[in-house]
């Protein structure tokens, strides 16, 4: 996990016998190919953010862009492609072992330019959904934020010493279980989560047991995809439930979140972006990273718009308590430079403007949700650009470019 400055907010694996790298967009594949130029952005945009996005996502990387104030669209606009057609070029081998979301969805091949409704992995954006379905049950009265994790894990490290909110916080010293072919490695895990039909997560467990804590609970901050999991597991032990379940039951449904999956949407669908990453030799498709095995740290799939829904949902009670939205962004006890991190999202700010986000990245994705709670703004960003901050098309440095021209502009009437 440790891969750039900003490492806290990626996926990365390290898998010395299938992959040949590790970088900010995870699993990378390399190979050539020639890049056709991107389709040209909707007419009739507002020039300046075409630019900046135009800019920052040259060569045909699909982007989906999604600018909203006061709970309206000021600006959704689609670039590049979410599908670069055939025929695909990967590098290495599949190490996931699972079918590309092509094939298992029978998805209509082409050059095709995303739009508001194509689907794009999450990645760690979906960290703030399993931190509010924690919330969801506390306030159900079913558990607590301080609970110990030896109620629900008895056999982890320090685990009676543990209140639930170090997860939250990632201040609990767990190394990082999305880590393969190295130390900690949890190839030994993974393969028993396959054997099981990718239902069963209690491998993890067992496989985290036999590593020491990389620092005592509670002193120490260190982003790990581990608390996540753990998380969502919890979710599912309390509520008897999936966590997908849960979150579809709790969250997607009751707020229209229609296109909000864990893992790829089920047949039929035809808008998904397709994941891609450039080593050098011009984009190539990346393989899927296993959204199963990711529930909880990185598992869904989602629009701008229903995450636009989601970001209103938190901006006031109604879903959530008074008391729970108050948790969800208190910033932890452990500030870094990029901000602190609260109950699954960052709190911080930007340009004198308090701003609460989070992105992600896995193999062939790079995500941004951000938002500007007094000033009534959300920024979102979702690309099938797998480089990332090795590239510098991290979305995280393209929302400081936006947000001066995002407090000019108003809602369509």
């Amino acid at each position: 996990m440790r891969v750039h400055m900003r490492e806290p907010l990626v996926f990365c694996i390290a898998v010395v016998w299938a992959l040949a790298g590790c970088g900010g967009g995870g699993a990378s594949s390399g190979g050539s190919g020639s890049v056709m130029p991107p389709p040209p952005p909707p007419p009739g945009g507002n020039g300046a953010i075409d630019s900046v996005i135009e800019n920052a996502y040259p060569n045909g990387w699909g982007v989906e862009l999604g600018i909203y104030k006061n709970g309206a669209p000021v600006y959704v606009h689609g670039y590049g492609l979410r599908d670069r057609g055939l025929p695909d070029v990967f590098q290495g081998s599949n190490f996931w072992g699972i079918p590309q979301p092509d094939q298992v969805l029978h998805l209509p091949r082409g050059r095709f330019a995303p739009d508001d409704t194509t689907a794009f992995d999450l990645a760690s954006v979906s960290k703030e959904f399993t931190a509010g379905a924690i919330l969801l049950l506390q306030q159900d009265g079913k558990l607590s934020v301080s609970d110990r994790l030896s109620k629900y894990f008895p056999m982890l490290p320090s685990a009676g010493a543990m209140p639930l909110q170090y997860l939250l916080h990632h201040i609990s010293g767990f190394v990082d279980y999305n880590n393969f072919g190295v130390y900690p490695d949890f190839t030994p895990a993974y393969q028993s989560f396959m054997q099981s039909g990718q239902t069963n997560y209690t491998p993890i467990v067992h496989r985290l047991a036999g590593f020491p804590l990389d620092f005592p609970p509670g002193t120490h901050f260190e982003y790990s995809n581990t608390n996540y999991v753990l998380l969502g597991m919890i979710v599912a032990k309390v509520s008897g439930e999936p966590l997908g379940t849960f979150l579809q039951q709790r969250i997607f449904g009751p707020l229209g979140m229609t296109h909000t999956h864990q893992g790829d949407p089920a047949p039929p669908v035809t808008d998904l972006a397709l994941g891609y990453e450039d080593d050098g030799a011009g984009p190539v498709r990346s393989w899927q990273w296993n959204l199963a095995w990711l529930a909880g740290p990185g598992g869904l799939t989602s629009t701008v718009g229903d995450l636009d829904r989601w970001d209103r949902a938190v901006q006031r009670p109604g879903l959530f308590s008074a008391t729970s939205l108050a948790q969800m962004f208190a910033p932890g006890p452990f500030p870094q430079s990029y901000g602190a991190y609260a109950d699954g999202w960052i709190v911080s700010s930007l340009q004198g403007h308090r701003y609460v986000w989070h992105d992600g990245a896995l193999g062939g994705f790079s995500t941004m949700n951000g938002t500007f709670p007094d000033d009534g703004i959300e920024i979102i960003i979702l690309t099938n650009d797998g480089i990332g901050a090795k590239s510098g098309l991290d979305p995280y440095y393209v929302v400081p470019k936006l947000f001066p021209l995002a407090l000019t502009m108003h809602a369509a009437r």
